[in-house]
């Protein structure tokens, strides 16, 4: 190295990196010798610089990295000016080039993430109206539930509508030949508004609405008849007289003559009702059975069609008759009280003039 260099450089601390004059010997700031380089030179120790230094010019000799450019032209003993970080200061620490200007807001950093609890005590977020959920209407004290689906329906079949079928409402239906939700228009022997079905605690009845020809239900197995009860078989009707009395004798005139009657034994009478009305062939026996069909029975109707062999039998008590149905499915019908309810089966088959339905269970 040129002796001119050597006495216009300053002379760089190998130790702490900080500035002597030329041709110095020893450091100023540290006292290493500086005539001859240590073989391993070791970093200074790295000092923390406490907070209220901050922003605040370090105080004795300033130092400038070893890599900082020396200038030839520099004279002797003037030192470079250490190269400073940029100042820190204000409140909070904020660096100067970080501030807002006046009536600009500071910048916000990232919002910190929320907690995915609610503090205890914390009032509750607020909810818009709309997106409130609503409460469960309460139920209304006395309300009926819905009523179930009717499961009964009507099936002709016999008369000039067989084939068709009648689902009934739940709130039931009224059959005539003009008024009612079921019309048999062509039926000369169906009043104008004739019957009346209706569904009470799940059981199908039918009412007779006092028609001019009645309402007809078959019997399950045996009935009781009253006197002057109507039935039918096929296409007869009959009307059970009852226990026939002998008329009292006429003062001053003799008893008329016959045959002694048997003892604990009554006469009764069957007759059979013709159309109007009209009185048909009558039947008085004192036997105790009556038996009625198209052939060997105490009362015949040979080829009736729509007649079993031994369609039914009435047996005979002080009080009325015990009816049994022996047609294997064919039918024997009473006549049911007019304005009284008759409760029905499925299977059961109601007569309304010439046609007769079939109560069925729908799906």
């Amino acid at each position: 190295m040129s002796q001119l260099l050597l006495s216009a450089l300053a002379v760089v601390c190998p130790n702490c990196d900080g500035y002597n004059p030329p041709r110095a010997e020893v450091c100023a700031s540290c006292g290493t010798s500086l005539s001859e380089a240590p073989a391993t030179a070791k970093p200074p120790p790295h000092r923390a610089m406490p907070a209220s230094s901050v922003g605040k010019p370090v105080s004795g000799v300033s130092r400038a990295p070893s890599s900082a450019i020396r200038s030839p032209d520099a004279p002797p003993g003037l030192r470079p000016a250490a190269r400073t970080p940029p100042p820190v200061g204000g409140a909070g620490g904020i660096p100067l080039a970080a501030r807002p200007a006046p009536g600009v807001a500071a910048p916000r950093g990232p919002a910190a993430p929320l907690p995915l609890t609610r503090p205890a005590g914390a009032p509750h977020p607020a909810v818009p109206p709309s997106l409130a959920p609503k409460p469960a209407a309460a139920p209304v004290s006395g309300a009926r539930p819905a009523p179930a689906a009717s499961r009964f329906g009507l099936a002709v079949i016999a008369g000039s509508a067989r084939g068709q079928r009648f689902k009934l409402p739940v709130t039931g239906c009224t059959v005539g030949r003009s008024r009612g939700a079921i019309l048999f228009a062509d039926d000369p022997f169906v009043s104008a508004q004739h019957a009346t079905f209706l569904i009470k605690d799940n059981v199908l009845h039918v009412r007779d609405e006092s028609s001019a020809s009645g309402v007809y239900v078959t019997i399950p197995g045996a009935e009781t008849l009253p006197p002057l009860s109507f039935f039918s078989i096929g296409q007869r009707l009959f009307r059970f007289l009852g226990k026939l009395e002998a008329p009292p004798p006429l003062a001053g005139r003799p008893t008329v003559y016959g045959a002694p009657v048997p003892p604990g034994q009554g006469v009764f009478g069957v007759e059979e009702v013709l159309v109007g009305g009209r009185s048909g062939r009558t039947v008085v026996t004192s036997a105790p059975l009556l038996t009625l069909g198209q052939a060997n029975c105490d009362v015949c109707f040979p080829q009736e069609e729509g007649l079993a062999g031994r369609h039914c039998e009435l047996s005979f008590t002080l009080t009325g008759a015990q009816l049994r149905d022996l047609s294997g499915g064919l039918g024997t019908y009473v006549r049911i009280t007019p304005g009284v309810d008759r409760p029905l089966r499925a299977g059961d088959r109601v007569r309304l003039g010439q046609h007769i339905v079939q109560v069925e269970l729908v799906g």
